[in-house]
């Protein structure tokens, strides 16, 4: 399989593209960067793009499987508006491009309670990217819902620590429905991504986080 990237120099991003490079079933791994990633490896390419400019001259040819990492916080992106850029425009504009190409497959990283219909403006904006994505031609489309990731990231989120702690020490307390609120770690949601894509998923198809937070 070939696959293609967008998100690979973000937290989950690179950890799923260093399981693609390593995974025999892939024979080359493409990513669509803004900033080189420091990954050397025969069958892994960077294409350097400006996701404001992206084209069909910037997706490679005979690619199977599409990987959607790519995102920002209301908190970096400043404004609603330049959230919405980045994480409905640039998105659903590579998707397109992605179904002229004819990619069969596409894994979209979304977020928990992602609806057009919520009061809350994060998740109302990934419920319509999600619907987006679905009303596209693609033979498979797998939503990942994660709630708060956590790990060793670049810059200290100082909410993610809190709910990485409590995950760890209070697991106890997530039962039934809230099994659903409890943090993921980058590692479990780029290994249940990676894994998913050697299914053969047919169809449209959603992980919510506690099926994420399984994944050892």
């Amino acid at each position: 399989m070939r696959a293609l990237v967008i998100g690979g120099s973000g937290f989950t991003g690179r950890k799923l593209i260093e399981l693609l490079v390593k995974d025999s079933d892939y024979t080359q791994v493409c990513a669509l960067v803004r900033s080189e990633i420091d990954l050397v490896d025969e069958k892994f390419i960077q294409i350097k793009v400006d996701f404001e400019a992206l084209s069909s001259e910037n997706i490679p040819e005979c690619c199977d499987i599409a990987f959607c990492c790519f995102g920002t916080t209301i908190r970096k992106a400043q404004t609603k508006d330049n959230f919405r850029k980045v994480d409905f425009e640039y998105i659903t504009h590579f998707a397109k491009l992605c179904e002229m190409h004819c990619i069969k497959e596409f894994h979209l990283v979304s977020a928990i309670w992602a609806s057009p219909q919520s009061i809350f403006f994060y998740q109302k904006v990934k419920g319509e990217l999600e619907c987006f994505i679905n009303s596209l031609n693609f033979e498979t489309v797998v939503i990942y819902r994660p709630s708060v990731i956590y790990g060793n990231r670049k810059e200290f989120r100082p909410f993610e620590a809190f709910a990485a702690w409590i995950s760890r020490n209070l697991n106890f307390l997530f039962v039934g429905k809230l099994k659903r609120i409890a943090a993921v770690t980058g590692d479990q949601l780029a290994k249940t991504i990676h894994q998913n894509s050697k299914k053969n998923i047919l169809g449209r198809c959603i992980i919510e986080s506690e099926e994420i937070s399984k994944t050892q």
